[in-house]
């Protein structure tokens, strides 16, 4: 199955410009961005990992939050936001 990669921004600390890649064994953030924390430019959310997946809004952003089974929540700003849902609870 090939990845799909959707533009997106993690909302953490501000709005951090980069992409979400549906892959086989997870949703993968990316990001060149030098300013996003290291253990942020290339995270790895496992599907086993993943506990929920919440469309929600930051303000009248259309967001997406993914909630780990650790209590961890990542949100991010997809554009495509119901296909990368779709996509992701295939996945699980």
């Amino acid at each position: 199955m090939g990845n799909k990669i959707y533009a997106a921004s993690f909302c953490r600390n501000g709005i951090l410009g980069g992409s979400l890649s549906v892959e086989d064994e997870g949703v993968r953030y990316r990001t060149g961005k030098v300013t996003v924390p290291a253990q942020f430019r290339n995270l790895l959310m496992r599907y086993e990992d993943i506990a929920e997946v919440v469309p929600d809004s930051l303000g009248i952003l259309p967001t997406v939050s993914l909630k780990m089974r650790d209590g961890e929540s990542y949100r991010f700003l997809v554009f495509g936001r119901k296909s990368f849902c779709e996509d992701v609870n295939s996945h699980k």
